[in-house]
């Protein structure tokens, strides 16, 4: 199956490809903890994840076509 894959902010420093979304070709049945392994992204370093513009958690069981959006965590000074 294939879903859709975008980092925003400093996710994206490590995955410059990932800055627009990014088609990946991904195995039934995975969740978005499995897809973040997949990718080399730390889950840590992910405070929100979005899916077809709703939040989800990291045990969403991912479908075809799905447009997932990670979210890093925000600091400032």
């Amino acid at each position: 199956m294939q879903v859709q894959v975008k980092l925003l902010g400093v996710l994206s420093i490590n995955f410059p490809s990932y800055r627009n979304f990014h088609y990946v070709e991904f195995k039934e049945g995975g969740t978005i903890r499995d897809l973040l392994e997949y990718l080399g992204v730390p889950f840590n370093e992910v405070h929100f994840i979005s899916v077809n513009a709703k939040m989800q958690t990291q045990d969403y069981i991912l479908k075809d076509g799905d447009k997932v959006i990670f979210f890093p965590q925000v600091s400032g000074g």
